[in-house]
C-alpha cells in the first residue's frame, strides 16, 4: 500500500495547506520582529500584546471544533448529500450563537480577566476584539466550507490577505505615522485585514453557499452532539498549549510571556506541516473509514506522522545548536532569557505531530469522545505540572513542567491509538527512515538524469548518460 505524495490531490492540497501556513508563520514572525525591535520598547506591552493575541486565536480554535468537523463530515454524509442547505444553515447558526456567548462574556467579564492575567491595558483591546469576533462569524463559516470542498488556494488567498495586509499597515505606519502605533491601533489593523480576508473567502465560497435559511432541529442537535466532543477537545487543547503562557501571567508576570511567546512562534512554525497535513488528511480519513476502515487509516497515520518527523528531526538540530542567532533574528537581545527555554522545548518537539494527527484521527473514525477525554488529561497534566514548575523553580519552571509531563501525556496518546487502529510505533519510526529514502532515491534520480550532449557529425546531437 502507498501514497503518490507528489499525485494531484495530495500535491495541491498539501502544498496550499501548507503554503497556508507558513505564510501566517511569516507574516506573524515579521510582524513580531518589527514590533518587538521597532515599535514597543519593553517585554511587557508585548507580553499584553501576546496575551490578547492568544485570547482572539484561543477562541477562534475553539470555535472550529463546533464548525469544521461537523460541517465537513455531515457534508460527506450519503444520507445527507440532499441536505446541504439544511447542513450549512446548523452551522451558522451554531457559529452566531456561540459568538453571542463569548462576545457576553467579554463584555461583562473583561475587566476581572485582565485583572487575573496582570494586564489592566487588556482590557480596551478586547473591547475592540468583539468586532474581530463578530466578523469571524462569517470569514469561519467560508473557510471550512471550502475546505469541504478542498478548495485550499481559496483558503490560501484569505489568509494571504488577512495576515499580509495586516503587517504591510504596520510597516506603512512605522515608516510614516510611527506615533500611532499603539496596541490599540494594532487592533483596529486586525479589524480591517480580517475584513479584506472575509470578502476574499466569500469570493472563492460562493458557488457553496445555501440558498436561503433551511433549519432542520434535528439535524442541527446531530451536529451539535457530534461537534460538542470536538468544541470540548479544542479548549483543552488550546489551553494545554498555551498554559505556559497564561500561568505563567498570573504567577510571575507579562514580560515573562514575551519569552514564552518567542518559543511559541518558532514551535508553530515547526507545527505547520503537521497542521497541513491534519485539515487535509481529516476529510481523507473520513472517506476512508467508510470505504476500507480502520486499516486503511492507520496506515496513512503512521505514514504520514513518519514523514513529518523526517521534516522536523534536522529543523530541530539546527534550533538546538544555535538558539540564540534565531531568538535574536526574529526579536532582539533581549529577549535571550528565552535560550534554555527553546532548547528544552526542542528536544522533544518530535512528539507534538502525535498529537495533531490523533485528534483528525479520532474524529475521522467517528470516536471524538476518545479526543475530548485524552484533551482534558492532557489539559489537566500540562496545567499542573506546569503550576507545580513555577512555584519550584520561577520563570523556567513552566518550560521543565512540560517536559515532565510528556510521557503521562503521549503514553495515553499512543495506548488509545493503539486500541483504536493498531497504530505501532515502529512503524512510524520505520517510515521516517523511508521518507528520507524516498528523499535520497529522487536525488539519485536527478544527479543521474540523462544530459543533452552533441555528438559529433550530428547538428541536433543525442542524449546521454554522464559518465
Amino acid at each position: 500500500m502507498k501514497i503518490k505524495l507528489l499525485s494531484s490531490f495530495w500535491f495541491r492540497s498539501v502544498f496550499f495547506t501548507m503554503l497556508n501556513r507558513f505564510s501566517l508563520i511569516v507574516f506573524g514572525v515579521l510582524g513580531y520582529m518589527i514590533l518587538a525591535k521597532k515599535v514597543f520598547p519593553t517585554a511587557a506591552e508585548m507580553g499584553v500584546w501576546s496575551l490578547f493575541l492568544g485570547l482572539i486565536s484561543l477562541i477562534e480554535i475553539v470555535k472550529q471544533g463546533l464548525l469544521r468537523n461537523p460541517m465537513i463530515k455531515f457534508l460527506s454524509e450519503p444520507e445527507y448529500q440532499g441536505c446541504k442547505n439544511k447542513v450549512q444553515t446548523s452551522s451558522l447558526i451554531t457559529n452566531m450563537a456561540f459568538t453571542l456567548v463569548i462576545v457576553s462574556v467579554v463584555f461583562f467579564f473583561g475587566v476581572p480577566l485582565s485583572r487575573l492575567l496582570n494586564s489592566p491595558q487588556l482590557y480596551p483591546l478586547m473591547m475592540w476584539g468583539i468586532v474581530i469576533l463578530l466578523l469571524m462569524i462569517p470569514f469561519n463559516h467560508f473557510e471550512v466550507l471550502l475546505q469541504a470542498h478542498f478548495r485550499f488556494q481559496s483558503i490560501f488567498i484569505g489568509y494571504l490577505l488577512r495576515q499580509g495586509v495586516f503587517v504591510c499597515s504596520i510597516i506603512f505606519l512605522l515608516l510614516f505615522f510611527k506615533s500611532s502605533l499603539t496596541l490599540l491601533t494594532l487592533v483596529k489593523l486586525q479589524i480591517f485585514s480580517l475584513s479584506l480576508g472575509t470578502i476574499a473567502l466569500y469570493f472563492g465560497a460562493k458557488e457553496y453557499l445555501y440558498r436561503g435559511m433551511d433549519i432542520d432541529k434535528v439535524l442541527m442537535i446531530r451536529m451539535f452532539h457530534f461537534g460538542k466532543y470536538i468544541f470540548g477537545t479544542n479548549v483543552f487543547s488550546a489551553l494545554s498549549s498555551s498554559a505556559d503562557q497564561f500561568v505563567t501571567a498570573r504567577m510571575i508576570a507579562p514580560t515573562a510571556v514575551a519569552y514564552y511567546n518567542i518559543v511559541s512562534r518558532l514551535t508553530t512554525m515547526m507545527d505547520v506541516p503537521s497542521i497541513a497535513v491534519a485539515d487535509v488528511l481529516f476529510p481523507k480519513n473520513v472517506e476512508a473509514m467508510a470505504a476500507h476502515g480502520t486499516e486503511k487509516v492507520r496506515f496513512y497515520f503512521e505514514r504520514m506522522v513518519g514523514s513529518i518527523i523526517s521534516i522536523l528531526l534536522p529543523v530541530s538540530i539546527v534550533i538546538f545548536i544555535f538558539p540564540g542567532y534565531i531568538i535574536q533574528i526574529i526579536s532582539s537581545p533581549k529577549y535571550l532569557d528565552a535560550v534554555p527555554i527553546l532548547q528544552l522545548i526542542i528536544l522533544f518537539s518530535f512528539f507534538r505531530p502525535f498529537s495533531y494527527q490523533f485528534g483528525a484521527t479520532m474524529d475521522a473514525i467517528g470516536k471524538p469522545q476518545y479526543n475530548f477525554w485524552v484533551n482534558l488529561y492532557s489539559m489537566s497534566i500540562s496545567f499542573l505540572f506546569i503550576y507545580l514548575g513555577l512555584k519550584r523553580f520561577g520563570y523556567m519552571g513552566a518550560v521543565y513542567g512540560e517536559i515532565a509531563s510528556i510521557p503521562f501525556i503521549y503514553g495515553v496518546i499512543y495506548l488509545v491509538l493503539r486500541k483504536t487502529i493498531n497504530v505501532s510505533f515502529r512503524n512510524v519510526f520505520r517510515n521516517v527512515w523511508v521518507s528520507y529514502k524516498e528523499l535520497f532515491g529522487l536525488v539519485k534520480k536527478y544527479m543521474h538524469k540523462p544530459v543533452y550532449e552533441p555528438e559529433a557529425g550530428t547538428a541536433q546531437g543525442a542524449f546521454k548518460k554522464p559518465m
